[in-house]
């Protein structure tokens, strides 16, 4: 009769047997001649090393040294942020001169191109064919945005989302959004669009920069108004069926950025300040 042997158990050891070598290190940290020269040392009376090296005037002195250095270190950092804090003060006093200036200029060539179209229209009144160029003139500049117009239309008011995200954080408009919904409203049958009194043409750019964005390159705050030219009675339902009011509830529900849409009776949007580029003959034009 053959008998089953035992099972094969894996014996046990101890948590620190792989340590081994550490725990001597620890057990005994000196050498045995260490250990003796120090015992002689303390039978002679003799002061034990750290003591001596403290009262040794080299490291007094590689101390005090240092310290200075230290103290030089600290202040010349605390000189550098001065610096880089009043430069980033003048930066942004001189960004801020920049945008009065450049909304002086925009202001003078409003006042210019008012003057120059009182011009167009007491040149061209005067007769059939000159009010008939008149009307396509003014067709032509509404559609490139180059005049300020009035009329009908809605309203789209995008805002920041309000609670945290899953990351600790909140969901902002981005220029992805914005462009969404200008392309909805073309598509529903604008005439004419603005987004936060910036007028939309077809050389506008709407892009974000450090999580800024930017129409017609001047920075944009939320909430953003879409302001539309168009029949108030079908612009808005149109507009909730393509893929901008599509594109709305999408990140209303993914992001909780909220939006809504009003329909007024009057809208004036003001005209474009993108400048025009001109093409030019090349070297080898006939």
């Amino acid at each position: 009769m053959v008998t089953g042997q035992p099972p094969r158990v894996r014996p046990l050891r101890r948590p620190d047997e792989s340590m081994s070598l550490l725990n001597d290190i620890f057990a005994k940290p000196l050498e045995p001649g260490y250990e003796d020269a120090a015992a002689r040392r303390r039978a002679a009376g003799e002061k034990p090393t750290s003591a001596r090296t403290w009262r040794s005037p080299a490291l007094a002195l590689g101390l005090v040294a240092l310290g200075l250095l230290l103290t030089m270190a600290v202040v010349q950092v605390r000189n550098t942020a001065s610096v880089v804090s009043s430069e980033r003060q003048g930066l942004i006093e001189q960004i801020h001169n920049e945008d009065d200036r450049v909304s002086r200029l925009q202001g003078d060539v409003s006042a210019l191109e008012s003057e120059i179209s009182e011009l167009e229209d007491s040149l061209l009144q005067n007769s059939t064919t000159g009010q008939q160029m008149r009307e396509e003139v003014e067709s032509l500049q509404a559609t490139t945005g180059s005049i300020a117009v009035t009329g009908p239309g809605v309203v789209v008011t995008i805002h920041n989302a309000d609670e945290q995200n899953s990351d600790g954080g909140l969901d902002y408009v981005l220029d992805l959004d914005l462009q969404q919904v200008v392309n909805g409203l073309w598509a529903a049958g604008a005439e004419a669009i603005s987004i936060n009194g910036q007028r939309i043409t077809p050389l506008t750019a709407i892009r974000q920069a450090q999580d800024i964005i930017q129409i017609n390159y001047r920075p944009m705050n939320a909430p953003y108004e879409v302001s539309a030219i168009g029949d108030s009675r079908t612009l808005g339902n149109d507009f909730a069926n393509n893929i901008g009011g599509e594109w709305l509830r999408r990140i209303a529900g993914e992001n909780g950025i909220d939006s809504d849409v009003s329909s007024h009776d009057s809208l004036t949007l003001p005209a474009g300040n993108t400048p025009l580029s001109f093409a030019t003959p090349g070297e080898g034009a006939p």
